[in-house]
């Protein structure tokens, strides 16, 4: 069963077509992979189902639930959460702080000592515990990348959207992340829906992929499928 569904989305800005019709689903319990060149539109795909932008047409819905121009907070408190390419926390606060602060929009009015152990449980599970008190300005790229996930993880979601989170990282980082991806669904239940550039990892972790090329649909299938197709090699991958 589908946790989430694109039905006929477009998102044009200013007269430009960055989303054309694009249909897709993501079911429940599964780690899907969006692929595709850069200004293929996947991070706009991104921003519409979260709620960031409004599509010009077409529908999103998740849990069985139209949420079609819902704000990104409403989205979130429904069960969806995401990263972004770049990871900007509140430089000012501590990786402790930082985490609390999206643990409180999913739980409003909850206790602060309730919140303190959400948002430490989601940094023990992410290998930053030990940053706890750490202002997030003083982490390395790949530390604010984890922070940045357990923020996510701290709107306890259905969804995590992930962009690109292997950027920057070398060889045995990307099966560490590998492993990580996998435990979000084996350990969290959650469902993923992965952009990456990285086609050694989504190969590995992700069990379908959709290709996007210039704002549509250009296939989805298994990663199999997906790297032996003519259309993807010509469009992405190369010979």
């Amino acid at each position: 069963m589908a946790l989430v569904e694109g039905r006929n989305i477009s998102k044009s800005f200013g007269g430009i077509q960055a989303l054309s019709e694009v249909d897709f689903a993501v079911d429940a319990g599964s780690i899907v992979g969006l692929i595709g060149p850069n200004g293929a539109g996947k991070t706009t795909l991104f921003n519409t189902v979260a709620g960031a932008f409004k599509p010009t047409s077409g529908q999103v819905v998740f849990d069985g639930v139209d949420i079609t121009g819902l704000p990104a907070t409403a989205v979130c408190r429904m069960g969806m959460a995401r990263t972004f390419q770049v990871c900007r926390p509140f430089g000012a606060m501590s990786c402790l702080e930082n985490v609390m602060v999206a643990a409180i929009n999913r739980r409003p009015g909850e206790p602060r000592a309730a919140i303190e152990r959400l948002a430490r449980e989601k940094l023990n599970f992410v290998g930053i515990p030990e940053l706890e008190g750490v202002e997030a300005r003083h982490l390395n790229v790949i530390q604010k990348k984890r922070l940045e996930l357990a923020r996510a993880l701290a709107t306890e979601p259905k969804l995590l959207l992930l962009d690109e989170v292997m950027g920057g990282l070398n060889t045995q980082e990307i099966q560490q992340a590998v492993a990580f991806i996998r435990s979000l669904r084996d350990e969290l239940g959650l469902t993923v829906l992965w952009i990456e550039h990285v086609m050694g990892a989504v190969m590995q972790a992700a069990e379908r992929i959709i290709v996007l090329d210039q704002g549509r649909v250009l296939m989805a299938g298994t990663p199999q499928e997906v790297v032996t197709d003519e259309r993807v090699i010509q469009a992405y991958l190369g010979e």
